[in-house]
């Protein structure tokens, strides 16, 4: 991955995000590297947008992804954070996608004191602290409510589901689909200082 030590990673699917996962490159330093993974031409990104890539100070690389299995830009993301990890264990390894199936690994990462995260565009300073302090919340606020082997996974499942709500009843559907209905309303309950700014009941 080039023999600076870059202190932040960004692993676009781009397949999942498209172009608007790319909302941020111009924000970007020295210190950032992005990395595109894809199947299809890149058509479908705009000359702007090129522009700012260009301009941009972040190391970017391009990664086809040439084998035609399901997940295959999945498996090649959560592999190449693992490598990178090894030489640079310090770093924020962040996966920009929507995809539910990240949650679960990305707990894994975490557990193994490694810095990893999802978020649907490449971020700003300012998603990535609103990021934290869901997660900080969420992590203090759980240690009594889930005690399942799962917790992890649960945890990270419902940060998500906070991050990337647009409503109150979006954030109780998710919740619905990682706990039973009893526990989702002591669980909801407990969310509800993140979730004030939010349309809906």
């Amino acid at each position: 991955m080039g023999s600076k030590k870059h202190e932040r990673f960004f692993f676009v699917d781009m397949e999942n995000v498209h172009r608007s996962g790319l909302r941020g490159v111009g924000d970007l330093s020295s210190n950032d590297c992005v990395r595109l993974y894809y199947s299809n031409p890149l058509e479908n990104i705009p000359i702007q947008l090129h522009l700012q890539i260009v301009k941009s100070k972040a190391t970017f690389k391009y990664i086809k992804v040439e084998f035609q299995i399901k997940n295959a830009a999945d498996c090649m993301i959560l592999f190449d954070i693992k490598a990178a990890a090894k030489k640079n264990k310090k770093a924020e390894y962040i996966i920009i996608s929507n995809d539910a199936d990240f949650d679960g690994p990305i707990a894994e990462f975490r557990e193994m004191g490694i810095d990893a995260k999802k978020m649907p565009v490449i971020n700003s300073r300012e998603d990535v602290e609103r990021e934290e302090h869901i997660r900080s919340f969420i992590t203090e606020h759980f240690d009594d409510i889930d005690i399942s082997e799962n917790r992890s996974e649960n945890i990270e499942k419902t940060v998500q589901a906070v991050l990337n709500a647009k409503t109150k009843s979006q954030v109780n559907l998710s919740l619905l689909k990682i706990y039973d209905s009893q526990s989702v309303k002591l669980i909801y309950n407990e969310l509800k200082p993140l979730l004030k700014d939010l349309p809906g009941k």
